[in-house]
């Protein structure tokens, strides 16, 4: 027995198996701390892998910042998806069998021009799994900035009638016209030079500094507005110019035939000839006013349409009518420039055309009378063409009367008694009698003569005077077409907006324009003194123009009446809208000058939200909003902050000397975007 505990005890003694024993203890720890290495390599090296394709993801998507389209969670999303397709095998799991996440929103500052992404990997361990530890992570960043290289601006400003009322300033009291040009070409020279000072001359405007240099990569245009847009009478035979009545409201308020009712069968000479023809056939050149496109869809979005966007001037409707004032009846319209009492253009001997009269004489103390014509019936050929008197001109019905202006031939002696006697005649060249307002008012024979105009009066009645000036770089181009602006007309800011949009778009009309992309900031300044403002009014017009054309002008529009003439075999007629709600009643007037305002309101908001999705800044500032009279200034006000990109870039200076303070802000804030980061 003693043997036996002595061996145990010296078992319990004997050390030589201890090794062994700690090495398989130890054996996984040792082989876990080992093996780390391995795992925190594999880590760094999809780390690093990681890394580039986050910096990838920032570089690619740091452009998007600048589009209104887009919010931080979807920038979130296709960070993710640039992170995953980099780091992802062609089966389309991770090379790891990890995960790769963008985890929380990126950081975005569109000013500085920065998006700041932040993501977060994991692996699984192969090694340190053996301790409990299966996967390891890391967490990532990346940030790319880079600021708008090249600055484009368009200022589209308000040359209406009422900027010639006077206000006070530093420099004393002026024209409202004055302030804006004086504000205008301030902000101008701010833009164009990098040290700019208050001219001593004129505390209202500021010069470049001495020894100011021309900063590069700057651009303004210039878009005066009144009731209409000047595109510059030089762009006549351009593509995106309707040269052949292409456009359903390039024979609006112009018919051949003395019927409104119906339209000649034929072509050709039958057609109305084409607004350029029109001003040749007057002698008057085209100014460069357009009208502003029918109110057509042109996209899916509710702000879409031909007259609200830059839809290419391809052809058809999306064509850019050249603006022909109409003359209106002797009496009835303001814009009357030919005579219509009596009628002015003969209808032309063809075949057995023939007017025959009844004449009139009365005793008198002196004798008789002159003849007078008291019946007159017409007869002969109908829907002929004929030269004679112009060419292509074309006849139609025959009109309800007529009269001789020379060329009587007599079928009977006077008869009758002492007091009255009456005699028969006839020519074959006639005076058209008894035609409508509406007929005589788009006669087109009217304007085969030459006559004086002035602003208010003629073809080009009411058309702005000053050009758009496409996007230059030439400071003295651009304070140039400023100061050559005049204070006239009536006040169309949704054609305003539209032109600078279209100005600043890269595709024709005017396609000086970069690209909608990164390395342009795309820059819109409205200045307005007032509200939009239709004419269907007592005050401008009598009842019978109103009646008639719905409107004491011709405008952008055309006339409401021309929304409203539902008649397929009108020359003014169809079913697209101008401006004013349609009727089944032909030529009915139903809509008050508010309804048309209304709709001028709304066309400038969806031609605002238009140019912001496209990405550019809107600035706006309106100018004695105070004085609104066919709006309230709460319904202009809110109109303007709506249109501005933000509520903080809508301006309301009630004085007009306080345009340069505003108009300094602006392109002082602008400035920044010409620094590089």
């Amino acid at each position: 027995m003693r043997r036996f505990i002595g061996l145990i005890g010296h078992f319990g003694r004997d050390e030589r198996g201890v090794f062994a024993v700690m090495f398989g203890l130890m054996a996984i720890v040792l082989i876990a701390l080992g093996g780390a290495v391995v795992d925190y390599v594999s880590l760094e090296q999809m780390r690093n892998r990681a890394q580039i394709a986050l910096d990838a993801a920032a570089l690619a998507l740091q452009p998007e910042i600048f589009e209104t389209t887009y919010t931080a969670e979807d920038l979130r999303g296709l960070a993710e998806d640039i992170l995953r397709e980099r780091l992802e095998l062609a089966n389309g799991e991770l090379e790891w069998g990890g995960t790769a996440d963008i985890d929380e929103p990126p950081e975005i500052n569109v000013e500085d021009g920065s998006l700041f992404l932040r993501a977060r990997i994991t692996m699984p361990t192969i090694f340190v799994s053996l301790v409990g530890v299966n996967e390891l992570s890391a967490t990532l960043q990346s940030e790319a900035t880079r600021k708008k290289l090249e600055l484009e601006v368009a200022f589209v400003l308000d040359n209406s009638g009422s900027m010639s009322f006077t206000g006070a300033g530093a420099s004393g009291t002026r024209q409202r016209m004055q302030f804006l040009k004086d504000a205008a070409n301030c902000a101008t020279n701010i833009l164009f030079y990098d040290a700019v000072q208050d001219d001593p001359s004129n505390l209202d405007t500021c010069i470049p500094a001495a020894g100011a240099e021309l900063v590069d990569d700057v651009r303004v245009a210039v878009v005066p507005f009144t009731m209409f847009v000047n595109v510059g009478a030089g762009n006549a035979n351009a593509s995106w110019i309707d040269q052949s009545n292409s456009s359903v409201t390039a024979t609006d308020n112009f018919d051949t035939d003395d019927d409104e009712t119906t339209l000649p069968a034929t072509s050709g000479p039958s057609s109305v000839p084409t607004r350029a023809a029109m001003f040749t056939a007057t002698g008057e050149a085209w100014r460069g006013c357009v009208e502003a496109r029918p109110h057509i869809k042109t996209g899916s979005l509710t702000t879409e349409y031909l007259d609200t966007d830059d839809s290419l001037p391809s052809g058809g409707n999306n064509l850019y009518v050249p603006m022909f004032s109409p003359d209106m009846v002797d009496g009835v319209g303001t814009n009357s420039y030919v005579s219509d009492s009596p009628a002015i253009c003969d209808r032309p001997a063809q075949g057995n055309t023939r007017c025959t009269i009844t004449e009139q004489r009365t005793s008198t103390w002196s004798g008789w009378s002159s003849a007078s014509q008291i019946a007159g019936t017409p007869s002969g050929p109908t829907n002929f063409s004929s030269n004679t008197l112009y060419s292509g001109a074309y006849y139609g019905d025959r009109p309800p009367s007529c009269r001789c202006r020379s060329g009587i031939t007599y079928t009977t002696g006077w008869s009758g008694n002492s007091s009255v006697q009456t005699r028969q005649g006839y020519c074959n060249s006639y005076i058209p009698n008894g035609l409508s307002n509406r007929e005589l008012q788009e006669r087109i024979c009217k304007y085969r003569q030459s006559f004086s105009s002035n602003f208010s009066s003629g073809p080009n009645a009411d058309c702005t005077r000053t050009a758009i000036l496409p996007l230059s770089d030439d400071p003295d181009v651009v304070e140039g077409t400023i100061s050559s602006m005049i204070a006239e007309g009536g006040t169309n800011i949704h054609e305003g907006t539209t032109w600078g949009f279209r100005v600043l778009s890269p595709t024709l009309p005017f396609d000086e324009g970069d690209e909608f992309d990164t390395a342009t900031s795309k820059v819109m300044i409205i200045m307005t003194d007032g509200e939009n403002t239709a004419y269907n009014l007592s005050t401008h017009c009598g009842a019978a123009q109103r009646n008639l054309n719905g409107n004491c002008y011709n405008s952008a529009y055309g006339f409401p009446y021309n929304s409203r003439n539902t008649t397929a075999t009108s020359t003014s007629g169809g079913n697209i809208e101008r401006l004013g709600p349609t009727s089944s009643a032909e030529g009915s007037i139903s809509s008050n000058n508010a309804t048309l305002v209304t709709q001028m309101n709304t066309r400038t908001a969806q031609t605002c939200e238009n140019a912001k999705a496209a990405g550019i800044t809107v600035y706006v500032i309106g100018l004695a909003t105070s004085q609104a009279v066919q709006s309230t200034r709460a319904v202009v006000e809110a109109m303007l902050t709506a249109c501005a990109s933000t509520p903080d870039r809508a301006f309301f200076p009630q004085t007009p000397g306080d345009l340069k303070a505003v108009f300094e802000d602006i392109a002082d804030d602008l400035s920044a975007l010409r620094l590089a980061q």
